[in-house]
């Protein structure tokens, strides 16, 4: 089994457990996470900006911390995507002119510690880190030709990363909350790191004394 498949299946075990998670510990959460993703530096130049989906479980183990696992999923379409280009099909020994669809996609298995400021009512700030694993992929693809031809490839990488952010969380009723969270990611590539910022808005369950 691959290791991208090993993240998956680490995820859909996060997704089964996290429900008894809740109920097993007062102050267990588990957090959906929407938004989006913004390519920073170098992945800037290869990839545009594009969505991104997390699902979090975790519990305080203090009233100042809380610590669980999270699997993210980020996807952006390349820089030439939706582009026109003409190519020279050997096959045919023609010029044929074809549209690219070109993406990337990531996704992330981690770690994460939340540092909450203080309470304020309804509302509570904190600091976030964390780390995992990420799985990059690359793929190209012929969205349309106007002849028959073919251009396509994928490349996937398995690797190290680490993310920092802030967020604030309010509380709606009971255990569930809403709020805002955005988070820089670094992930450490064979020969240059790829960056880039996730926000998103959450929604979180858990106890009513969460």
């Amino acid at each position: 089994m691959s290791k991208r498949w090993w993240m998956v299946a680490g995820a859909l075990l996060l997704l089964g457990a996290a429900p008894s998670a809740v109920q097993a510990a007062a102050e267990s959460v588990v957090t959906v996470t929407l938004g989006r993703q913004s390519p920073m530096g170098s992945f800037g130049d290869i990839a545009e900006g594009g969505t991104m989906a997390a699902v979090s479980g975790g519990y305080r183990v203090a009233p100042w911390l809380a610590v669980g696992a999270d699997f993210t999923y980020l996807r952006a379409p390349g820089l030439h995507d939706g582009e026109e280009f003409d190519i020279f099909d050997p096959n045919t020994e023609k010029l044929v002119t074809i549209t690219i669809d070109e993406n990337w996609s990531i996704t992330a298995l981690g770690l994460y510690g939340k540092l909450f400021l203080f309470e304020h009512g309804r509302f509570s700030p904190y600091l976030r880190g964390g780390a995992g694993a990420y799985s990059l992929r690359y793929s190209q693809d012929v969205a349309a030709a106007s002849a028959g031809t073919s251009v396509a490839g994928n490349e996937q990488a398995n690797k190290f990363g680490v993310s920092g952010g802030v967020g604030i969380r309010m509380k709606v009723v009971g255990g569930t909350s809403i709020g805002v969270e955005t988070l820089y990611h670094n992930i450490f590539a064979r020969d240059e790191n790829v960056n880039l910022w996730t926000t998103g808005l959450t929604a979180s369950f858990g106890p009513t004394g969460n």
